[in-house]
């Protein structure tokens, strides 16, 4: 029988709701086939005519919109690039547009870009440095520099960032990065409310520890609405959360959609592969040089390798068996050829630490891993580098995340770069999510993997919501792929074993409790996973929509 205190627990509605198919906008074009393909797999052919027909739809409830209607040309430039006037006429006026309609502006939370659409906004002053990078640190150390993912640029849809750029330093906020409000965040996007999305923003070069020079960073992030403003303030609320529907064929797109829904970690077998490189393995709160800790106060959360291993490991959940097991956590602090995780289906000659195991996070160096790779200038095999992430058996709900600057760069056909692993190639392979980014983006701006730890793997969020969350800057390099609305649970709070989270999890774990994290007994942490997982359950559910 349920308890009284546990009926109380499901009969809680927050206001807080999860991310909702109605507040999801996928945006094609009916005259690109491979973006009408996906849109209509993804939404279904009653929303989106003229293509295959007869397909219900994997979202059906989401909203969709045809650039088509809005007359301007085709958003193609140099295949998967565009520049910043084609980016203004051919994309963000039309979206504006439609959200313009019925007042979508204030409803829709997250924006779906499908393949076929750019992805690169080239730079205004040097189209093409952000495939070098060391112009783009000077670039950006000098205050100009514009280019972005196209992603990236449409999260602040409403804000003109690029007025008055003419090519000089900080001259509009088009250059540099601009803080990202939501980034550390653990509460769904709906916490915050969308009134003042449409309002000029007043962002000001952001004062940062250590200090940066003007036009590198930028923010609207004031803590004292009775001096300034609300409207010209920034918050979660001013941002729509930008995913996108994206790989090498069409086919590779519909897997990863596919796999993404009804996801269910497998605790028991799932493991989370840390691969870092010249590392000291330990956790430390000051910046020490080492990739995963870079950058200043404001985009920097410390040693994010080692905090994503330490959190996985803190939380128990995923183990092998009780506290004394060791957890489903593969962490290589080293260097070298012996130190680089592989997985079984690329023999790479024998080198490489290998990781058997499914897996459902890969954060790793990959190419950037310093001293020699498995199969470097051995045999057949192509060097570890570029392929590592195709090597792993990939769990249903794997996640791509690199210390790799050119990680994102293939979509569109536009091939990888530096002999980086690509996204897309992992997608292909059998992953379902990734973050990444299409131009040079510097080390202290990448994801961080804890966050995509703490609200996904760990978490209740849906993927857009923990995937923004885990990234530092906004109107820069960074894209994040896989469907926007899938939502994580795993065996352990799946107490029925149906495959899904429902109340019936909760009386289920009330007539047999069990010690979910192996802390060794039953404690209220354990009865914690499974009320949480069914709460935000139930509010995915919930009908309505917020309120503007």
């Amino acid at each position: 029988m349920l308890s009284a205190a546990a009926g109380a627990a499901l009969t809680e509605r927050q206001a807080r709701a999860q991310l909702r198919p109605e507040q999801v906008l996928v945006v094609y074009d009916r005259r690109i086939a491979e973006s009408l393909a996906v849109a209509e797999y993804y939404a279904g052919s009653a929303k989106v005519p003229g293509g295959e027909g007869n397909l219900p739809g994997v979202r059906p409830g989401v909203e969709v919109y045809n650039l088509e209607t809005s007359g301007a040309p085709p958003a193609t430039f140099f295949g998967a690039n565009i520049d910043r006037q084609m980016f203004i006429d051919r994309l963000r006026s039309p979206i504006r547009q439609a959200l313009s309609v019925n007042n979508r502006w204030a409803t829709v939370r997250c924006i779906v870009l499908t393949k076929g659409l750019p992805h690169r906004l080239m730079d205004s002053t040097n189209q093409f440095i952000g495939d070098q990078p060391g112009g783009t640190a000077a670039a950006w150390q000098a205050g100009n520099l514009t280019c972005a993912s196209v992603d990236s640029e449409l999260t602040l849809l409403w804000q003109n960032l690029e007025a008055q750029e003419a090519g000089g330093v900080g001259d509009s906020k088009a250059d540099g990065a601009i803080l990202n409000p939501y980034f550390r965040k653990t509460l769904p996007i709906d916490g915050w409310a969308t009134r003042f999305i449409q309002s000029n923003k007043s962002f000001q070069a952001a004062g940062t520890t250590p200090a940066t020079g003007p036009g590198m960073y930028w923010s609207a992030l004031v803590p004292n609405f009775v001096t300034v403003p609300a409207s010209v303030h920034t918050t979660p609320g001013d941002m729509y959360l930008v995913c996108r529907l994206d790989g090498h064929t069409v086919a590779d797109v519909r897997a990863m959609i596919d796999r993404a829904q009804n996801l269910v970690y497998t605790v028991a077998t799932a493991t989370a592969v840390i691969d870092e490189s010249g590392s000291n393995g330990v956790a430390d709160s000051a910046r020490n040089g080492e990739f995963d800790n870079q950058g200043v106060d404001e985009v920097c959360g410390g040693d994010d390798y080692e905090q994503t291993r330490d959190a996985l490991v803190a939380d128990g959940r995923y183990r092998r068996g009780p506290a004394d097991s060791p957890p489903a956590v593969v962490y290589d602090a080293a260097s070298g050829a012996a130190n680089f995780c592989v997985g079984p289906l690329i023999p790479y000659n024998g080198e490489g630490r290998l990781v058997s195991t499914p897996v459902v996070l890969i954060t790793s160096y990959g190419n950037n891993h310093q001293g020699t790779q498995p199969g470097q200038g051995v045999g057949s095999q192509p060097p570890a580098g570029s392929s590592y992430a195709q090597s792993f058996t990939l769990a249903p709900g794997a996640i791509f995340n690199s210390m790799e600057s050119y990680n994102c760069r293939s979509f569109g056909g536009l091939g990888g770069y530096l002999g980086q692993q690509q996204a897309a190639d992992f997608l292909a392979s059998g992953g379902t999510f990734a973050v990444g980014d299409v131009f040079e983006p510097l080390a202290a701006h990448v994801p961080d993997s804890l966050m995509l730890a703490r609200n996904f793997l760990l978490g209740n969020l849906s993927w857009a919501e923990a995937a923004w969350s885990s990234i530092p800057v906004l109107s820069w390099q960074t894209i994040v792929v896989g469907d926007p609305l899938a939502r994580p649970a795993r065996t352990s709070e799946d107490r029925d074993g149906d495959g899904k989270i429902s109340v019936d999890d909760l009386y289920a774990f009330v007539a047999a409790p069990a010690d979910l994290n192996h802390s060794g007994s039953v404690t209220s942490a354990d009865r914690q996973f499974v009320d949480d997982a069914v709460r935000i359950g139930e509010r995915a559910g919930m009908k309505g929509r917020q309120r503007p």
